[in-house]
Formats: structure tokens, C-alpha cells, sequence
């Protein structure tokens, strides 16, 4: 696969401003820690920390827009292929 962590911190500093800052906030509050901790140290807790935060619905949307910018920067990847990578720990050794 080609997800890896420095293509999520890109994503993550090219998404929509606001909702960079909603999921900054509402994650910190949440965890007290922010959303690029996980990202560089836990990338396999990310969908379990954006649906606790968020809730499901915006979790779902958030890789369905990260699965289209990862196809548009050459990592063709399915939302359920992302949600099983940022959930398996494994995929991440």
C-alpha cells in the first residue's frame, strides 16, 4: 500500500482550513492530544480517534475526501481500504 504517514501530514496540511480546525479542537479536547500526534505516532488509532471525536458521519466523509486526494497524488486507495489501514496496527510496522 501506499499510504504512509508523511502523505497524511500533507493531507492533512493542504485540507479545508476549517475543518482542520475543527478536528484539531474537537481531537484535543477528546484525547488532549492533537490530531498530528496521531498521524505521526499512532496512525493506526486515526479512524478510531476521528469517529470518537467527530462522530461516524464526519469520520466516513473524512476518507472518502482523503481517498480522493490520495488518487489525485498517485495512491489510488478505497475509503474501506483506508479505514482498515488507519485502524491495523500492523500496517503501520
Amino acid at each position: 500500500m501506499c499510504v504512509t504517514k508523511e502523505l497524511l501530514l500533507r493531507f492533512y496540511a493542504e485540507v479545508n482550513f476549517s475543518w482542520r480546525v475543527m478536528a484539531h479542537y474537537r481531537i484535543l479536547a477528546t484525547y488532549g492530544k492533537p490530531l498530528d500526534y496521531y498521524i505521526t505516532e499512532e496512525p493506526w488509532r486515526l479512524y478510531e480517534v476521528l469517529e470518537k471525536a467527530m462522530g461516524r458521519h464526519n469520520a466516513e466523509l473524512m476518507l472518502r475526501i482523503l481517498s480522493d486526494w490520495l488518487s489525485k497524488n498517485g495512491c489510488a486507495t478505497t475509503p474501506e481500504e483506508l479505514k482498515k489501514i488507519l485502524s491495523n496496527k500492523n500496517y503501520w510496522k
